[in-house]
């Protein structure tokens, strides 16, 4: 029976559509949870905040503990075991400082595992395509189920489904195989080191890139809903658009052989850049709440789910084999600096000039980032894709 599982599509089924699920249910609804134990905005800004903080410290040094173990599944294991029970216990304290480390250390566990399952998306036997899909799905559900335990259950609820989700998780990686990091010999001296980032400028153009676009991204994931409200669109409305939103990006996901493995990486760059500074345009300059939900429809999910694709390729293109995880992880730890460095720009700008100018000022950004594309070079080295 283990046998027919060993490998099998439904291992990683259960691989993505658990770790997503948990992920989603611990993310989407936390403010809720936390403004419902009685912190007020500063404090509950002051914990989410750790997100980043810890992500930034701790992500690319989970990604090379992964690339540099001879049993990455032991890794994989232990974050998604460490997440399910730092989220009991987060359920059961209420101090300020205690919950800032707390939240800080299973989101790093989070965004440390995001790094592992995008590699075995690239590396699988299967697809990446037809892999990814169930972690979209997996997210909706857990959006869906995590609203309904905050609105209906006891606290504690939420982080039962979390601890359930990573268990299912967790049984999936039981069944899928993991390629060695390096091909060939197992020793580590062969193995290529750290240095091998910090010795690659096209890396750094790219990571240049990646932190003006995720930040832009960032941002427009948090006020995309307020836009929509501003517009008088009702809340239920708002949650109906963003939702056929997010779904919008399985095609993509689908269809990702088509594509993604055919265009370079500085094409598929400079199309990321392009779709963004369209949306944020319209964003700043239209009146119009029929225009903005048909672009948030049409390109917010699926801009940034192109470029999570094109960090996997761009890494996989200009990183040795043997730190494709390391590299994603530091793609990562740069998206979570740009998301608290935007964050908080984009903030006050939308507080003294209003959201309109906020968004025109990201367009304005994504130029920027065109730009900087025009210089990179990245050959199409690996099949990720197909």
């Amino acid at each position: 029976m283990f046998k027919k599982y060993k490998n099998s599509y439904l291992s990683y089924i259960f691989l993505y559509a658990g770790f997503y699920l948990a992920f989603a249910a611990y993310s989407a609804v936390l403010s809720v949870y936390l403004t419902g134990i009685g912190k007020n905005d500063r404090e509950m800004s002051l914990i989410l905040s750790s997100a980043g903080l810890f992500s930034l410290g701790l992500v690319p040094v989970l990604g090379y503990i992964a690339d540099r173990a001879k049993n990455q599944k032991l890794v994989a294991a232990v974050l998604l075991i460490s997440a399910a029970a730092l989220g009991w216990v987060f359920s059961a304290v209420n101090g300020l400082g205690i919950l800032f480390a707390l939240n800080g250390l299973i989101m790093a566990a989070m965004n440390g595992l995001s790094s592992i399952c995008e590699r075995l998306a690239g590396d699988s036997r299967f697809r990446y395509g037809v892999l990814r899909v169930w972690g979209t799905l997996g997210f909706a559900a857990g959006v869906q189920g995590a609203g309904l335990a905050i609105e209906l259950l006891p606290g504690y609820a939420l982080f039962l489904l979390v601890a359930a989700a990573c268990g299912l998780s967790l049984l999936g990686l039981l069944g899928v195989e993991l390629r060695p990091a390096v091909k060939g010999s197992e020793d580590s001296a062969e193995k290529p080191k750290f240095s091998a980032l910090l010795e690659n400028p096209q890396f750094f153009l790219f990571l240049l890139a990646a932190f003006i676009f995720s930040g832009c991204s960032g941002v427009n994931m948090n006020y995309s809903p307020v836009l929509l409200s501003g517009l008088g669109l009702p809340t239920g409305m708002v949650g109906t658009v963003l939702s056929i939103g997010t779904m919008v990006e399985i095609p993509l996901f689908l269809f990702s052989n088509k594509f993604m493995d055919r265009l370079s990486g500085k094409v598929l760059t400079a199309l990321v850049f392009v779709l963004a500074i369209v949306q944020f345009s319209v964003y700043g300059l239209s009146k119009s709440a029929w225009l903005v939900m048909a672009v948030v429809v049409l390109l917010k999910a699926v801009t940034s789910t192109l470029y999570m694709m094109l960090t996997l390729k761009m890494v996989r293109c200009l990183i040795p084999a043997g730190l494709t995880t390391t590299g994603l992880a530091v793609v990562g730890a740069v998206n979570s600096l740009a998301g608290m460095v935007m964050q908080n720009v984009c903030g006050w700008l939308a507080g003294e000039w209003g959201i309109g100018s906020m968004y025109l000022f990201m367009a304005g950004c994504c130029v920027v980032g065109l730009i900087i594309t025009m210089f990179l070079r990245v050959r199409n080295t690996e099949t990720v894709f197909s």
